[in-house]
């Protein structure tokens, strides 16, 4: 796949980098990584997220490379740009959220990198995945390290590192292989610092988010005799704690926490009236299933989705969901 994948890179000029809507440590990781390699080979590279680069990602993009999608200014002609446009970190088309509409538009080639479970993707001229991948920072990775007698660039290892501990959650996920603690490694004896990585990654929280996780734990439920645990936080919510939704960024992992849970959830609404929901599951249990059943999807025990409708009803069916799929996975 990484053969055909630099062959598809070197066929092309200008390359645009993109990951999902609310872009993540591994999306933004993988794609500062990918675009230090690209402007090295002598590539024109952007990259461009929406709606903004997170604060705590921030620490990854030294030369300011990653641009905040501005559909009404800077990017207007976003289309006509690239000859070459890569999704990093997923491959539904959907999930770029409002980039969406220029890429239909775009008469660049389309492609995807990603490491998720999903059928075969739909609407690209390429797909490059490869789900025994823990992080697509991790099929970067394996991309430039054997093309880097070296070390790699500071910029390309830092990026590298944070992707791999951002979808890893910091090794402690069962994605978590040798081959991925291994490229770890390397890139630890290369001169990255965990501890500093770690801190920077999730030690930056703001009263705002403290109040937030406060004030949806107080709602916490439990479900099918305290198996399926979650939280759900409303627009009301954010307001009322001065609060974004960059502030819900590790909200699920809290009652997952709690002795008994198989699965996690946490159910909020977005911007523009959608209802949404992340599961995490403890070990037994399918959340991908779950998740795929809503139009979702992600890992096997990390999957996420999105609906058109009010959030209560949103729940209600996820909920139905998650029990249904405990009784089939867990013996």
């Amino acid at each position: 796949m990484l053969d055909r994948f630099s062959a598809f890179l070197d066929c092309h000029a200008r390359v645009l980098l993109t990951t999902h809507e609310n872009p993540d440590g591994d999306g933004v990781g993988a794609a500062i990584a990918l675009a230090a390699h690209l402007k090295e080979a002598g590539k024109e590279t952007r990259i461009v997220v929406t709606p903004a680069l997170p604060e705590n990602l921030r620490f990854l993009d030294p030369e300011g490379w990653v641009e905040a999608y501005d559909p009404l200014g800077a990017h207007r002609e976003l289309a006509a740009w690239p000859d070459a446009w890569l999704l990093i970190d997923a491959s539904e088309p959907h999930r770029m959220g409002p980039l969406f509409a220029a890429f239909e538009r775009t008469e660049a080639a389309r492609a995807c990198l990603d490491h998720h479970l999903k059928d075969a993707p739909k609407g690209f001229d390429a797909e490059f995945t490869d789900s025994t991948a823990s992080a697509s920072a991790e099929l970067v990775y394996d991309l430039v390290r054997p093309r880097i007698g070296g070390d790699l660039p500071p910029v390309m290892a830092q990026a590298l590192y944070a992707g791999m501990v951002s979808d890893t959650g910091n090794f402690r996920h069962s994605n978590s292989t040798p081959k991925i603690h291994h490229a770890a490694a390397d890139l630890i004896a290369q001169g990255i610092h965990p501890a500093r990585t770690y801190n920077a990654l999730y030690q930056t929280a703001t009263p705002a988010k403290l109040k937030l996780f406060g004030r949806a734990m107080g709602g916490l439920q439990l479900r099918d005799g305290g198996r399926f645990a979650y939280v759900s936080v409303t627009q009301a919510d954010l307001v009322a704690c001065g609060a974004t939704h960059e502030d819900l960024d590790e909200l699920v992992e809290e009652p997952r926490k709690l002795k008994g849970v198989e699965v996690a959830a946490l159910f909020s609404e977005t911007d523009d009236g959608r209802a949404k929901v992340s599961l995490r599951s403890r070990e037994l249990v399918d959340v991908n299933a779950v998740c795929r059943q809503f139009g979702g999807g992600g890992h096997r025990l990390a999957s996420g989705a999105k609906a058109a409708q009010p959030l209560e009803a949103f729940i209600a069916q996820v909920e139905a969901a998650v029990v249904a799929q405990m009784g089939r996975d867990i013996v």
